[in-house]
């Protein structure tokens, strides 16, 4: 791959599109698994170029504007590293744990460029990234607690807190802590959209819990992400 040049994928469900396309969400739930690896390693290879072969001459892309070489690498990275993340949140199934490694580095970037700011979308990530892994259950909790310390209503980014959240109570619960659980409960129970885990399905799934289960009994859908509940 030369300079000036961006990865592109390929498939008859989307045509062709830039591998650092933002709509991932979109992309991936429009191709299949299989494609989805190859949109994933398409990434993985055009970011092991950038560490590797990150000279002047193959930075030299349109768009790039840092006179620094260091800087304009690292904002390449960055740019991979989020991709990658996303990629792994969407992928069917979701691969989200694969992310940890490249959500380290996001926070890291970010933390250089803005060292008294927290950016919440990452740090909700990475929590989500690590709370299936063995032995990374307070490490989880800590950036999951560091992200809504940051953020703590349900905004705008409504479907990234409800799966975090969601994610942060299976973990509480798993852990015994069923009273934190049901504090991050109270906060997701209102909202319909909340992602499914049927890795985790069972008697800690939170939608099979009666308080949720009677709640959306009132919940009636009126368009994408708005709806109305009675009582």
């Amino acid at each position: 791959m030369s300079g000036n040049t961006r990865p592109t994928f390929t498939s008859s469900r989307i045509g062709t599109v830039s591998v650092l396309h933002k709509n991932v969400s979109s992309i991936f739930a429009a191709i299949s698994p299989t494609e989805q690896t190859e949109f994933i390693d398409k990434i993985q290879a055009f970011r092991a170029e950038v560490e590797t072969k990150g000279n002047a001459e193959y930075l030299k892309t349109p768009g790039v504007t840092h006179p620094d070489l260091a800087l304009a690498k690292a904002a390449i990275l960055d740019t991979c590293n989020w991709q990658l993340s996303m990629c792994f949140r969407y992928s069917t199934p979701t691969r989200i744990a694969e992310a940890a490694p490249y959500l380290e580095e996001v926070i890291a970037y970010y933390k250089r460029q803005n060292p008294n700011k927290v950016d919440d979308t990452p740090e909700m990530y990475l929590g989500v990234a690590l709370h299936k892994q063995p032995g990374q259950e307070e490490a989880a909790i800590a950036h999951f607690r560091k992200a809504y310390a940051a953020s703590p209503a349900i905004g705008m980014q409504y479907s990234t807190q409800l799966w975090s959240r969601a994610c942060f109570s299976r973990l509480l619960r798993r852990i015994g802590k069923i009273q934190d659980a049901e504090e991050q409960e109270d906060d997701i129970r209102e909202f319909r959209a909340l992602v499914t885990d049927p890795q985790h399905e069972g008697k800690d799934y939170i939608l099979e819990h009666q308080e949720v289960k009677d709640l959306f009994a009132n919940t009636i859908e009126v368009g994408p992400r708005m709806v109305f509940h009675f009582g």
